[in-house]
């Protein structure tokens, strides 16, 4: 007796198809969607009978509707599977993602400045008094007093009678003479007698830029139109801390223009220039968290050169960037701990469910300002990341993180301190919802 076959598969063999066709149908998928603002505990019934009290409401909503907690690190918790069926794949296809950490926060709003007064910079040589201190000596202390943090650089590797020694370090100025420099001794370094040196020493200040919004403007402007001026705001900074009435920083100037009238006319050029406008020589330094050495900071953004040495004058590279992380990578280790095939990155690595660049779908002006106000990205991925998952395996409690692009974790402290009207919260304004599809093979 001959074989039935379909009419589909006679009309295959017709056109010398080959034997033992198969019928293909696409696999079905479902939406499974996730969102940072169901992080909140649930809905506001009413005041009187709300299970939420004024401590916990987060002072931008009305009472009851939200606790304070953050979207960058929260968990989905569910008495019941959130997900249950036949699948084997996972794939983020689209997200919505609010950044709306400040220009300058808590984390990255300090620099140093190394400051000679006068171009007094140069030290001769050096008395180490044991428990007593330590004794710099220069050609002319004028502009160093008592109290003052400074710092000696220069010293490596230098031999004394007490041996080879690492002078170089931090010290706090207890008194000053005509020519010397009575420090702490801080690192305690022993006794030794005098010693000729070839080093630099310069007035350690701490510069600390308010939180909040800054752009990157074309000059100095002062008065009314200083707000939001993020080389203004660092200018008066650095006249206040030092007591120079000369110093300038502007943005948008050509580095090869050092001196101050130079300075002092903007130039089409994506970097900034300071300058003492005096005899006093400086050098900027990178301010390093201990908690998070690697966190990108105030000296990274403006774009200082790496190396810099005491100089009327210094010059940024023209990279300067108002964003504190090029990219966020959010995770979330439920959901993907069943992938066989790692992610990997350079530099800390995660197994992300996908990389935000921030970037917004369309921008027009200087690249350098993204950073000096909210931007709203929105990705909807072509090729989707495919993670694998187990079939038999239902979606239970969740929990998302999203990472800045050192590998630190964003907090609720990247937003403005205060309760003040106006004031900035991240559990607020830094929502994100991303739609991912599951798929049954």
């Amino acid at each position: 007796m001959a074989a039935h076959i379909s009419i589909s598969k006679q009309l295959h063999y017709a056109q010398n198809g080959e034997m033992g066709g198969v019928d293909i149908r696409e696999p079905s998928t479902a939406v499974f969607a996730a969102s940072s603002v169901d992080r909140y505990s649930g809905p506001y019934v009413s005041q009187a009978s709300s299970e939420f009290v004024d401590s916990q409401v987060n002072p931008v909503y009305p009472l009851g509707v939200a606790l304070p907690l953050t979207p960058y690190d929260f968990q989905i918790n569910s008495r019941q599977n959130l997900l249950a069926g036949f699948f084997t794949r996972i794939a983020v296809s689209e997200i919505i993602f609010r950044w709306t950490i400040p220009t300058i926060t808590s984390r990255n709003n300090q620099i140093y400045i190394i400051w000679g007064p006068g171009g007094r910079t140069a030290i001769t040589n050096v008395v180490g008094n044991g428990g007593g201190g330590l004794t710099f000596t220069m050609a002319s202390t004028t502009g160093y007093s008592g109290g003052q943090t400074i710092q000696v650089g220069g010293l490596n590797a230098v031999s004394t009678s007490a041996g080879v020694l690492n002078l170089n370090g931090n010290y706090t100025i207890t008194t000053t003479t005509g020519t010397t420099l009575v420090c702490n001794n801080a690192n305690g370094v022993p006794a030794f007698t005098t010693l000729a040196v070839t080093g630099t020493v310069g007035i350690l200040y701490l510069v600390s830029v308010a939180e909040g919004w800054y752009n990157l403007t074309n000059n100095a402007v002062s008065g009314a139109n200083a707000g939001g001026n993020l080389a203004y705001t660092l200018q008066g900074l650095v006249r206040t801390a030092t007591s120079s009435s000369t110093f300038v920083v502007a943005y948008n100037n050509d580095p090869t223009n050092t001196t101050l009238s130079a300075i002092a006319t903007a130039q089409p050029y994506n970097a900034f220039t300071s300058s003492s406008g005096t005899t006093d020589t400086y050098y900027w330094q990178r301010w390093t968290d201990p908690s998070a050495p690697n966190r990108v900071g105030l000296f990274e953004m403006i774009a200082w050169k790496t190396t810099q040495s005491f100089a009327t004058s210094q010059n940024g590279s023209p990279n300067a960037s108002l964003l504190s992380s090029p990219f966020v990578d959010i995770t979330c280790d439920q959901l993907t701990y069943n992938q066989a095939l790692k992610d990997a990155d350079t530099g800390v690595s995660h197994n992300i469910l996908c990389r935000i660049y921030i970037v917004p779908d369309a921008f027009t002006g200087n690249m350098g300002n993204l950073g000096s106000a909210p931007i709203l990205v929105h990705r909807a991925f072509p090729i989707a990341k495919q993670v694998r998952w187990r079939a038999d395996q239902n979606i239970g409690n969740l929990r998302f993180q999203v990472w800045d692009s050192q590998g630190y974790l964003l907090t609720t402290g990247d937003g403005v301190s205060g309760t003040t009207s106006g004031s900035y919260y991240d559990s607020d304004m830094g929502d994100w919802t991303m739609t991912m599809l599951v798929t049954e093979v």
